[in-house]
């Protein structure tokens, strides 16, 4: 036995021969990491640190401790970190803490054989209720918010928690959502049950020494690998997704229930994205006031302050959040509110229509506020590219007067279009997709700020450069604020411009694009008399960029996708809405809809039935993603019509499509009009 355990304790002693760093866990804190019967430390968070040393040749040492101890050794330096920390939910600078690995919250519990549910409402009726939990100051406030009258039992863990629920007399206990459920099933106690009512949710991840950036990157990085490539999802079904299930009582209402969350967790993410960001651009900028701190001690202490609530040097930075709290805010009031008034009340079908096109509008504002965070979000990183090719400026600015005509003749004003272009017209060199987002945000900007009179368009086009002017006889804008206009969320005057909606990011995203461009872009304007926008782009096939390459979309004429009037038509997709979504879309067109879940059925579906007209693939697809699946069904079926739908909506997953194979590309969230229009195209040859 003493050889077995020295030999146990060499080949550990092996396996972290190359570890740089020591993390500690808890080894009480089960499913999240806890020492087994065995005495091997398990869980979550320890399968977690497994996978990232995988990916970084095995450079994180974790071992076990107690709770108090570990937090003893990290604030002496001991250890470099601890594993399932949750995030305080404010700055301070004594830790460094990664990206949050995963998202608990506490809930109610209750006994099934003396309560059907326990919800809130039920809890604010009954006159003395007994509630179970730690001592917690936040939970007990929460609890005396519903009811002053409740009563209190504490319990020290959780096996004490769930034996107090077996009293009648306790109406409910409040504890963490996975950590009780995994005690329950323990305990097999199966009449325990959860609601879906969450409270006091954390984020939980890595905390980290001060001085530990290094490692915070590798395990941000780490992290981000586990996520896209399926390895966090295998980790969160062995160990989490158990005792983490939702209860049936809301099956009503799952779609809007998970699409709601799915536009949380994609606001959460921009702002984690956006706050990285700021906190780079911060620090740049604490690091230059710092030589001013050693001059005058008063004035270290008050930098010092400042530094650490992020008031004076973090002015961008709060007013950024504050305006696009109120952005995200503003529609999420309208989806969240009149979805809430569809769900607990009758309505007529006239008011149900309004209610369903004001969510409709709420969610594009918020999309296009989206859009507009995640464009200034790349180009702040530097993670903007550019696809030179050859641009038609004539065709951009008419296919944008074809489109903002019909809301310039809404507001009584005149959309005037003036060019100067060589005989014969010059070959131009740019970025499609760029040149036009510039043009639409200052033309949609023109028309917005103008009640009457005209907005005009005059662009110039000769072989070394392309120069255009917007100019408009709107509200204008003061001089000492033509400069701040193009800052993130600024809009020229509040007093003037509060009726206007809009994040205020456009002109912020233009200037952005003119200088990835090589550009510049100027500003003249009187208040009440008009506003011009001039900028110069310069050819940049003259300036020796190379062109890349352009992929021709496969032409739908003259190939018959259509048999019998019918269409056979493959959905590839492993998510539910977007499937339901689709199907429903789909549902007058004629003929037979097959549904697949990832790239390797829909192959083999395609095999099977060569008669397949059309094919709705998603890109990201689990097994094999929708670019390989593409590849490999052209190499046996060179007919069947291929769409490629994915939320990337950049140029060069196009392209990428494209040159798979596919024959079209649309981008989610799907407009139903545009896929029914590409449909509709499938003609059967004359």
């Amino acid at each position: 036995m003493r050889i077995f355990l020295i030999c146990v304790i060499v080949l550990t002693n092996c396996y972290y021969l190359n570890a740089q760093y020591k993390i500690k866990a808890s080894n009480n804190y089960p499913p999240f990491n806890y020492t087994d019967q065995s005495g091997n430390l398990v869980g979550f968070n320890i399968d977690l640190v497994k996978a990232i040393n995988r990916l970084y040749n095995n450079q994180i040492e974790i071992l076990g401790a107690n709770w108090q101890i570990a937090n003893r050794m990290l604030d002496d330096g001991e250890i470099d970190g601890i594993i399932g920390a949750h995030y305080p939910g404010y700055p301070e600078n004594q830790h460094l803490y990664t990206r949050s690995v995963i998202n608990t919250s506490h809930c109610f519990f209750y006994n099934s054989n003396y309560h059907k549910n326990i919800t809130p409402e039920l809890l604010r009726t009954i006159k003395e209720p007994v509630v179970a939990l730690w001592k917690n100051d936040v939970l007990v406030r929460y609890v005396l918010s519903i009811n002053p009258a409740t009563k209190f039992v504490y319990a020290t863990n959780y096996d004490q928690l769930i034996e107090f629920l077996e009293d009648e007399q306790v109406t409910c206990a409040i504890a963490q959502r996975i950590g009780g459920m995994y005690h329950v099933a323990e305990l097999q106690r199966e009449y325990i049950k959860t609601t879906n009512h969450r409270i006091l949710e954390r984020n939980m991840g890595f905390m980290l020494s001060p001085n530990s950036a290094e490692l915070a990157e590798i395990i941000n990085n780490a992290t981000e690998v586990l996520l896209s490539n399926g390895e966090y999802q295998r980790i969160y079904d062995k160990w989490l997704a158990e005792y983490d299930k939702e209860s049936n009582g809301l099956r009503d209402y799952w779609r809007y229930i998970i699409l709601i969350s799915a536009i949380v967790g994609i606001i959460i993410l921009l702002l984690i994205i956006i706050n990285r960001i700021l906190q780079a651009r911060v620090r740049t900028k604490t690091q230059d006031l710092q030589h001013q701190l050693d001059l005058n001690s008063e004035i270290m202490k008050e930098l010092s302050r400042q530094k650490n609530k992020a008031e004076q040097s973090d002015k961008m930075k709060s007013a950024f959040l504050a305006n696009m709290s109120h952005e995200i805010r503003t529609p999420m009031n309208g989806i969240l509110g009149f979805a809430e008034l569809l769900k607990t009340q009758a309505y007529s079908k006239e008011e149900e229509l309004q209610f369903i096109n004001i969510i409709q509008q709420s969610g594009d504002r918020m999309l296009n506020t989206i859009n507009n965070i995640i464009d200034i979000s790349k180009i702040e990183s530097e993670n903007e590219e550019v696809q030179i090719k050859k641009v038609d400026v004539v065709k951009i600015v008419s296919e944008l007067n074809d489109f903002f005509i019909v809301e310039a003749n809404e507001k009584g004003i005149d959309l005037i279009i003036e060019s100067e272009v060589t005989a014969p017209s010059p070959n131009f060199y740019s970025d499609t997709y760029k040149l036009t987002s510039i043009l639409t945000n200052l033309i949609k900007n023109a028309i917005k700020f103008t009640k009457k009179g005209y907005v005009k368009i005059h662009y110039t086009l000769s072989t070394t450069e392309l120069k255009i002017t917007v100019c408009d006889t709107g509200i204008g804008i003061a001089p000492e604020k033509q400069k701040a206009i193009f800052d993130y969320f600024v809009q020229a005057d509040h007093s003037h411009s509060s009726g206007y909606e809009g994040s205020g990011l456009g002109l912020s995203i233009t200037r952005g694009y003119i200088k990835l461009l090589n550009g510049d872009i100027s500003v003249s304007s009187a208040p009440g008399k008009g506003t011009s926008f001039s900028f110069v782009l310069p050819n940049l096939k003259v300036a020796g960029i190379t062109e890349e390459p352009v992929v021709k979309e496969t032409p739908t004429e003259h190939v018959d996708y259509i048999r019998n009037g019918h269409l056979n038509i493959i959905i590839a997709e492993d998510d539910e809405i977007s499937y339901n979504f689709l199907s429903h879309i789909l549902s007058d067109v004629p003929g037979n809809l097959k549904r697949v879940k990832n790239g390797a059925e829909v192959i083999d579906l395609v095999w099977k039935y060569p008669d397949t007209d059309v094919v709705l693939m998603d890109i990201k697809l689990p097994k094999i993603n929708g670019l390989e699946a593409t590849k490999r069904i052209r190499a046996f079926n060179k007919d069947v019509y291929i769409i490629a739908q994915t939320a990337y909506a950049q140029e060069n997953y196009k392209q990428e499509a494209i040159a798979a194979g596919c024959n079209n590309f649309i981008v989610k969230p799907i407009d139903k009009n545009q896929l029914k229009k590409i449909l509709s195209n499938l003609k059967q040859p004359a």
